[in-house]
């Protein structure tokens, strides 16, 4: 490599690269022939340039054309997202200097055979670190906490106090929230969450599960059958109560749209797992503690006819305390808990000293893709041992703050 110099006097002959591999202890046998030099050329400059070293799959991605974004907001790190992947970016520093150019050989095939021709290429740039990605789940839950500071409950409130808070758009969300365009998307389903009028609203709770009433009402008038919901005759019924979108959108959440018939009539099934959850959650959300037996039984009075609740249907939403006497159950959604695992455990922990894998996986499943790395959480963050039954039960490993 040579410094900066005038362009007659920087290009080196096929001697002198001979005598500089010598000097560098290399057996010219061992080389392959067409010697490259190196220089800096009038054009370096201290670069911004920024290096990100990526996989073959984020390479293809690049390659057809498609963009890389990056996301942070204020103080939040950064990410980088694909279509549908969130990745970590984070700096890395290295000891050795790296050499931007815009051509040099680096792979075998980029040499002619029997050529011993000097080539002689231009130093762009110096950089001393890059940037590495590692995909990572995206942070989706701040999601929750921007679209609760104004639900939606109705025309008739949207000019009250009380629901004159900020309103997000797709751009605004894809701007603050740390994941991709379809994790976005489909956080956003997973929380019932409405387009209106171009803003995206969580629907307030007593005027979602009001909506979700008269649709199972209008169902038991009519004498339909829970699976076979005719959607066209549904939205004309009730319009007149509620705008046509919010019924489709609950329809939508609590049911399942079925193949269309010949009649070109379109019918929903009811998801009884989610009409039996909205129903639970509706009980348990004025109380502190309900009597465990006591709250089965209304539980399962309170739903429609031919729909059954049990106990499966409270994972992520309820915890039951088996330890107390009477046993008795409370409301505990998953999605009000820390993001970040450290804080998920030590809170988990605060609320309960000692879970069973049934009744802490619900918790702790979207920290991980899969039970196997699941258990590894486990391991990092709590200690095993033996219950009275002889099940096995997670404590934490050190003192909970």
């Amino acid at each position: 490599m040579q410094h900066k110099m005038e362009p007659n006097a920087r290009e080196r002959n096929l001697k002198q690269v001979t005598a500089i591999s010598v000097v560098a202890k290399l057996d010219p046998n061992d080389l392959i022939g067409q010697p490259q030099c190196l220089y800096f050329g009038d054009s370096f400059h201290t670069s911004n340039m920024k290096l990100v070293e990526v996989d073959s799959s984020v390479m293809d991605y690049v390659e057809e054309g498609k963009n890389l974004i990056i996301r942070g907001y204020k103080k939040e790190s950064a990410v980088l997202c694909l279509d549908g992947v969130t990745f970590d970016l984070k700096e890395a520093q290295t000891s050795n200097t790296l050499l931007l150019l815009d051509k040099c050989f680096c792979s075998p095939e980029d040499f002619q055979e029997n050529e011993t021709d000097i080539h002689h290429f231009e130093v762009q740039a110096l950089a001393h670190e890059y940037y590495e990605l590692r995909t990572m789940r995206p942070r989706v839950q701040k999601l929750q906490h921007l679209l609760e500071q104004n639900v939606y409950a109705g025309d008739l409130y949207e000019d009250s106090p009380s629901h004159s808070g900020p309103k997000f758009t797709d751009n605004d969300l894809l701007d603050v929230v740390q994941a991709s365009q379809k994790e976005i998307r489909a956080e956003l389903k997973k929380l019932r969450a409405c387009c209106v009028n171009g803003f995206w609203r969580l629907l307030d709770f007593d005027y979602e599960f009001e909506v979700l009433s008269q649709i199972l009402s209008l169902i038991d008038e009519n004498s339909w059958k829970l699976d076979e919901v005719p959607q066209n005759e549904m939205i004309e019924t009730l319009q007149n109560l509620k705008p046509r979108f919010i019924l489709q959108h609950v329809l939508d959440c609590f049911g399942e749209k079925k193949s269309e018939e010949a009649e070109g009539i379109t019918t929903y099934r009811m998801r009884e797992d989610s009409v039996c959850r909205m129903y639970a959650e509706m009980l348990l959300k004025h109380t502190d503690k309900f009597n465990l037996s006591e709250f089965l039984q209304v539980w399962q009075q309170s739903v429609p006819d031919g729909m059954s609740t049990h106990e499966d249907q409270l994972k992520g939403l309820a915890l039951v305390d088996r330890a107390s006497k009477p046993q008795v159950v409370s409301l505990f959604k998953a999605t009000s808990l820390p993001e970040n695992e450290r804080e998920r455990f030590n809170y988990l922990f605060k609320i309960k000293d000692r879970w069973t894998m049934d009744d802490i996986y619900p918790y702790i499943e979207n920290l991980a893709e899969d039970k196997l790395k699941i258990g590894a959480l486990l391991q990092k963050y709590a200690r095993t041992s033996t219950g009275p039954e002889g099940i096995r039960e997670y404590n934490s490993k050190r003192p909970v703050t």
